[in-house]
């Protein structure tokens, strides 16, 4: 079975936490404020998602997502963060750069971390 935690995944956990940790202290960091959290929740979504499916639905350690479900997943994610959201709260702004962010994500999961022949996943022998 692939780990969960692979060293991908926590660096979205750590980029995640010092934004968030930034954003507490009044601190912004301002690009990384803006988009990089959108950057990495597609790819988040889909390896927790990926995990359950491959343990739990598929059995398959080696199933991977195909690139229109991570597109599916950014389009979703775009229609309610940056269309419907922004008409119930203040908090969330309809940000183009965000949809761009999503799509960005999808392909980065779907070329570098949903490959599970890239060198970063290979044991040392």
């Amino acid at each position: 079975m692939k780990k969960l935690f692979d060293p991908l995944f926590i660096t979205y956990g750590v980029t995640w936490c010092i934004i968030h940790l930034c954003r507490h202290l009044h601190q912004p960091i301002p690009v990384l404020n803006d988009h990089l959290t959108d950057l990495v929740a597609v790819p988040v979504m889909a390896h927790l998602s990926l995990h359950f499916i491959r343990r739990f639905i598929v059995c398959n350690a080696n199933y991977t997502y195909p690139l229109g479900y991570l597109l599916f997943m950014a389009g979703y994610t775009a229609v309610v963060f940056e269309w419907i959201m922004p008409h119930f709260s203040s908090r969330y702004t309809g940000d183009w750069w965000d949809v761009a962010a999503y799509f960005g994500g999808s392909f980065f999961y779907y070329y570098f971390h949903g490959n599970p022949y890239l060198p970063l996943f290979k044991k040392p022998v």
